[in-house]
């Protein structure tokens, strides 16, 4: 297998900017000589990580995640580490002309075989779909005005019946069990048969590109189930996908918006009108998961459901969580209460995407979305309607606009909530200021002596030589990993430069505690030799204790006087040496 060398490796990390990596995934304030931003690895509502272009390094104080920029990537992205090298070289616009494909982890071999079946099947269904057999189902698609073009981008087929995709998949010689597992198949009385027959079939990827179900459609509207989807199988689970992400996550990355819909054929409808950066989450419901995937794009979140009542208390709760998850939600106003395909259909293409450009504030909908659900002439639904949207305008960060809420809330209901504070957000700044003033206080003697040390060698070559003259290990095992690193490290190089050495280290504990090291705020600053010795002398004084200890518990567990004078005299120069 190839390898990248790593002088190559480390000119990108030292040509990449830290800050300007993140910030295309999470926004970033400037926050003293740092930055910080809502951590995207926990359920952060307020910011946690901060990020320092001085040391190229970032680090959440609540989960501890952190490294440096190729470590944020791999993270964010599950990537492997390679990808995160190539991924962080294109961000910052840098040349790499090496191939990573085949360091893809994303690629679990266990499904691989459930992968080979669905592309077979895509490959059937699309061949299928301009045969004979296909052409009432073709021309129901370009009826509704979805070429060849569009076909051919997402994979849209046709099932026929008869199980001829079974026989078609059998001829492959793909496994029967391989094929019920993937669900495009089912065992029934009369044996194995097609589970989408008869049906348009669109594709659906994960996040990486790979094909992990179907949705599919009649076209005659006869049959009780108009679509029907793909089953739970070890590669789809509904709840965990948003079908299109895969094609629209760049496209929303570099405009900073992603629209979310409810069905496929909804995001069908916006390519028809050229508009890509659009996702669906196969119906009403969405989950915390998905929510996850939309963050990861750190764009406005745009949601376009339909305008009837099913429909709107959707987007009511698809908003909610995800401003409680942090992200920057607008809806769609859609005057004409026509989905999008409808839109096309009575007005044009253009009409669709001028709609798309309408979009309200999250508060805005709250203001009108609300009023329908409460009577504001009872006093206790006009109390519950003023508190809820009261809480929602405390999350918003400018002034400005929680001003002008506040007095459009005082308007509507008559109570005044400018004053107030969302006690939800109460305990999660406190346990935020709790585990960040870990790093703000002095450690016990044994572990302020180790960080000590560790603080020296991570300053200075010369603290390295003391260290391993005078000492050469520590007893915190995870510590003395890290201070041989460290010594491995100034074997190649002469100073310590924290974010290249995170990417030396592979060791995810090691990588902690480099982190907490680097931002203990009680560290030395610089090199002093008194202050190595000091500490490497409370830890030989510290092993001479144990050593102690340990020999007091053996004479008291043995009744020979030889022995016991033996050990006593043992403690005895123990103890002189340790100073005692």
């Amino acid at each position: 297998m190839a390898r990248i060398p790593e002088n190559v490796i480390n000119d990108i990390r030292n040509r990449t900017d830290i800050v300007e990596v993140v910030s295309q995934y999470v926004p970033l304030t400037k926050k003293g000589k740092n930055f910080v931003g809502v951590c995207p690895f926990h359920d952060d509502h307020n910011p946690s990580m901060s990020v320092s272009s001085d040391k190229q390094i970032f680090h959440c104080f609540v989960c501890g995640a952190g490294g440096n920029a190729f470590g944020f990537v791999q993270r964010f992205e599950n990537i492997g580490f390679l990808e995160s090298v190539k991924r962080v070289a294109d961000l910052s616009n840098l040349p790499f002309d090496f191939d990573v494909s085949s360091f893809s982890q994303v690629k679990n071999k266990e499904y691989q075989p459930l992968y080979d079946v669905l592309n077979d099947a895509i490959e059937f269904s699309s061949y299928e779909l301009l045969s004979i057999d296909g052409k009432p189902y073709y021309e129901y698609l370009t009826k509704r005005g979805i070429h060849e073009d569009i076909m051919k981008k997402f994979s849209i087929g046709f099932n026929p019946k008869e199980n001829r995709l079974y026989e078609f998949l059998k001829a492959k010689k793909h496994k029967d069990e391989d094929m019920v597992s993937a669900n495009v198949v089912r065992i029934s009385q009369q044996g194995m048969q097609d589970v989408f027959f008869n049906r348009i079939t669109i594709p659906i990827h994960d996040g990486f590109g790979n094909p992990v179900g179907f949705t599919a459609r009649v076209i005659d509207d006869s049959s009780d189930a108009k679509y029907i989807n793909t089953a739970e199988t070890p590669i789809y689970i509904k709840g965990n996908l948003l079908f299109n992400y895969h094609r629209a996550k760049d496209s929303a990355k570099k405009q900073g918006k992603i629209y979310v819909v409810e069905g496929a054929m909804d995001v069908i409808a916006f390519a028809k009108a050229e508009i890509d950066n659009v996702v669906a989450t196969l119906g009403t419901a969405c989950t915390g998961e998905q929510i996850k995937l939309l963050k990861s794009l750190n764009s406005t979140v745009c949601i376009f459901y339909d305008g009837d009542r099913a429909g709107q208390d959707a987007t009511y709760k698809v908003g909610k969580l995800a401003v409680e998850r942090g992200l920057s939600v607008e809806i769609v106003k859609n005057d004409h209460n026509l989905d999008p395909d409808e839109i096309i259909e009575a007005h044009g293409k253009e009409e669709l995407r001028e709609v798309s450009k309408k979009t309200i504030s999250w508060i805005d909908f709250l203001f009108d979305f609300l009023m329908k659900k409460f009577n504001l002439n009872n006093y206790s639904e006009k109390k519950e309607y003023a508190k809820i949207i009261g809480e929602e305008i405390s999350r918003l960060s400018d002034q400005f606009e929680k001003d002008s809420y506040y007095n459009q809330l005082r308007q509507v209901s008559g109570f005044d909530l400018s004053q107030g504070q969302s006690d939800a957000q109460i305990p999660d700044r406190q346990s935020q200021y709790e585990r960040k003033s870990e790093l703000f206080r002095p450690k016990n003697g044994l572990i302020n002596a180790q960080y000590q040390i560790l603080s020296l060698l991570l300053i200075s070559k010369q603290a390295n030589e003391l260290y391993r003259h005078d000492l050469g290990f520590l007893p915190t095992n995870v510590y003395n990993d890290l201070a041989l690193q460290i010594i491995d490290y100034y074997r190649n190089h002469d100073e310590i430069v924290i974010a290249d050495l995170l990417t030396f280290i592979k060791e995810e504990d090691v990588k902690k505690v480099l982190l907490e090291i680097t931002n203990w705020e009680l560290a030395p600053t610089r090199y002093h030799e008194e202050v190595m010795q000091e500490a490497i002398s409370k830890i030989k004084n510290s092993m001479i204790s144990e050593k102690i200890n340990t020999l007091l518990k053996q004479s008291n567990q043995i009744s020979d006087p030889i022995q016991k004078a033996k050990i006593a005299d043992e403690v005895v120069k123990l103890r002189r040496q340790r100073g005692d």
